[in-house]
């Protein structure tokens, strides 16, 4: 950074035969720079059953409504929840860096300036976090004692931004020009999601259905205990969602001919909260139903608001 702005001066020095006023008109530009992303939170929900309602797994009902199978109050299975309820988080997925890269059309009229800007940016979180359950005690009681993985991890984020900008730039009698400007716009968002829900191997340690019943119903329930023992639900894939938010913008121009200036900007951006989801890879190992009403089960990803820092060098030609 330091470098840069002292080749600015240099060049400043060199080109200093008197000030060079940019006049109106329209102009076009270009940037190429770094961008920077805060940590992100995210959480998930699906619309599956219970797994002693999934019927790849228990495919009579045993200890549900359908077919009690010895406990006084069996799993009501009647039903999936309408709305999708928050089921987990993946909690502080760092933060990322990658590239950005710009084009745009502008009309200067004076010290304003009006400008339609397309902006890629391409991110990599490539970053892991444990999944954390924010469910009923039942399920928080599965995550203690039943599963030996929970985790959830974003790779890269990619986003087309498209921002309609008006810019103040400050004008003097030097070859600088500082400016501020303010934008608003949306943008396509992708991001590659991976998550991973794995029993453990054990059968001994799955309480799922409840063992301590008497009889042929205590060797049914471990049975179906055997059977959901290292039983895998993976997610895996690119989601996708549009989204609209802003930018705040700085930077400085030199003006290094009459049409042509080069220049140094600083921004952020700022997008509402993304969402997409798909159907599981796997579902408790087997393909992402459950063989009830409400077929596929589909998880939803979503996160806080989509962020980003960029500082960038930019190019402009004045027609």
């Amino acid at each position: 950074m330091k470098k840069f702005l002292l080749v600015l001066l240099v060049m400043g020095l060199v080109f200093s035969s008197g000030p060079v006023l940019a006049k109106d008109g329209f102009y076009i530009g270009g940037e190429l720079g770094i961008a920077v992303a805060p940590e992100m939170n995210m959480k998930g929900n699906d619309n599956d059953y219970d797994s002693p309602c999934d019927k790849h797994i228990n495919p009579t009902g045993f200890q549900t409504n359908e077919n009690p199978g010895g406990l006084a109050n069996p799993k009501d299975c009647s039903v999936v929840p309408v709305e999708r309820q928050s089921l987990w988080f993946h909690n502080g997925i760092d933060g990322g860096t990658g590239l950005l890269a710009g084009a745009a059309i502008g009309y200067r009229m004076g010290s304003f300036r009006v400008e339609g800007e397309y902006l890629y940016r391409g991110t990599t979180y490539d970053s892991t976090a444990a999944n954390t359950i924010v469910s009923d005690p039942e399920t928080t009681r599965k995550v203690r004692e039943e599963l030996d993985a929970l985790d959830g991890a974003v790779d890269d984020v990619l986003s087309h931004n498209f921002f309609a900008n008006l810019y103040y730039d400050y004008h003097s009698d030097s070859k600088f020009t500082p400016y501020v400007g303010f934008g608003v716009g949306f943008a396509r968002v992708s991001l590659d999601y991976f998550g991973v829900f794995r029993r453990k191997a054990d059968y001994s340690a799955i309480k799922t259905f409840d063992d301590t019943v008497s009889g042929e119903d205590s060797h049914t329930a471990s049975d179906l205990n055997r059977v959901l023992a290292g039983t895998t639900t993976i997610g895996r894939g690119k989601l996708s969602d549009t989204l609209f938010g802003y930018q705040i913008v700085a930077g400085v121009d030199y003006r290094v001919s009459e049409p042509v200036s080069i220049g140094l900007k600083f921004r952020w951006a700022d997008f509402g909260e993304f969402e997409d989801g798909r159907e599981w890879d796997q579902l408790r190992s087997h393909p992402s139903t459950n063989l009830r009403p409400g077929d596929p089960v589909r998880y939803i990803m979503s996160t806080d608001d989509i962020q980003f820092w960029g500082v960038s060098l930019n190019m402009k030609y004045q027609f």
